[in-house]
């Protein structure tokens, strides 16, 4: 069974048995809950063979059709995280921070009848600061994962002719830091050990070539 048709089954599934009794005559309910899916789908990346999504969800409906949908607000939040978590689990999706939320507000600029959904990717809390190399003292906030080296399509770019194109990366799970090495020529180091993968503490020194990075989180 492909990705795609593993995803409209659980989500079909689920609807059926969460929300037909609940709102015989109410689709917003399930349309919402698909609509969820969809954007968990759509913000879903692939790093290395792992799936990634964002972990919060926010729904947005108009005034007049969160009014009506209040009471049930609790249950409502609770079963749409409950369908983005059975789901991950089921097609091998992380949450960037670890689990789904969502919760329901109203937006009067949603029009009644429709639904405005956005993702938040895991909040900022680590960053790599530079000590020696370019630019000086420059700040590198790292979201979720940051891929370092000199190819431009990393997100932390370093102007160093011994970093490798592609050289380390930095990676967030579980609000766990760990760096690792990709294989690169001249090594990653923490606080002047050579290492492959390594967690990340407050103040660790990262040499990437002979360019030298602290790491600092909150």
């Amino acid at each position: 069974m492909s990705f795609l048709a593993k995803i409209e089954e659980v989500c079909a599934t689920f609807i059926e048995r969460t929300f037909a009794k609940s709102f015989p005559s109410d689709l917003e309910p399930a349309q919402i809950a698909r609509k969820l899916v969809s954007t968990m789908e759509a913000q879903t990346h692939g790093e290395e063979g792992r799936l990634r999504a964002p972990g919060s969800y926010a729904v947005y409906v108009s005034p007049e059709d969160f009014e009506r949908l209040a009471d049930r607000a609790d249950y409502l939040e609770r079963a749409w995280a409950e369908l983005l978590r059975d789901l991950a689990a089921r097609v091998g999706i992380t949450f960037e921070d670890g689990g789904a939320r969502v919760t329901m507000a109203a937006r009067p600029s949603v029009p009644l009848g429709a639904i405005a959904i956005e993702a938040a990717r895991a909040e900022t809390r680590f960053s790599l600061r530079m000590v020696k190399g370019v630019p000086p003292d420059g700040v590198y906030p790292i979201q979720g994962q940051a891929r370092i080296g000199r190819n431009e399509e990393s997100e932390i770019v370093l102007v160093d002719p011994s970093v490798s194109r592609a050289h380390a990366i930095v990676e967030v799970n579980a609000g766990k830091p760990v760096v690792r090495d990709l294989g690169s020529t001249n090594g990653t180091f923490v606080n002047g050990r050579r290492v492959r993968a390594h967690p990340l503490r407050d103040g660790d020194e990262l040499l990437f070539g002979n360019t030298k990075m602290r790491f600092e989180s909150p």
